[in-house]
């Protein structure tokens, strides 16, 4: 994994500063493009601010709701219910390391699937989302080649 410290210590300032504890207005996971959008807005002398982050050339995400109350996991949102972005960071070493543990001895094979994962977001400090992703856009600021160089990425087998 890519481990310039200045390009992390940029990406996760701005976190720190004009996206954690924001509000979530929109996420959107899209499949066919490989990318997961956040669009937040917060206020800050009765203006209001926006920030738009888009992970791109997504290679696995991993979701995890945590029970809030003796086992219930899922959510039940309305449409202007409010959504919090409790946490959020980059971690260019990685963060985490997503396996898959087959529960039927017949399919072991699936076992051999692992994702590491370099960025992290809670959403009302209960729902996680690991990405592993290679480029991120904030607010049109582009970073690139975050895990490897894109044309690796992009080799056909």
């Amino acid at each position: 994994m890519n481990n310039n410290s200045g390009t992390k210590d940029e990406i996760n300032d701005f976190f720190k500063n004009h996206a954690e504890y924001w509000s979530i207005v929109d996420i959107k996971i899209d499949y066919m493009k490989e990318s997961i959008r956040l669009k937040l807005v917060s206020t800050s002398n009765q203006e209001l601010l926006k920030t738009s982050i888009q992970f791109n050339q997504v290679l696995s995400y991993y979701v995890h709701q945590e029970p809030v109350y003796e086992g219930f996991r899922l959510n039940s949102f309305g449409d202007n219910d409010y959504l919090l972005l409790s946490e959020i960071s980059y971690h260019p070493e990685g963060f985490g390391q997503i396996f898959i543990k087959s529960l039927d001895s017949e399919l072991k094979e699936i076992e051999s699937l692992t994702a590491p994962t370099n960025f992290f977001f809670q959403v009302n400090n209960k729902d996680c989302f690991f990405i592993e992703a290679n480029s991120l856009i904030i607010n049109g600021k582009q970073y690139r080649n975050l895990l490897k160089d894109e044309t690796i990425l992009k080799k056909p087998y």
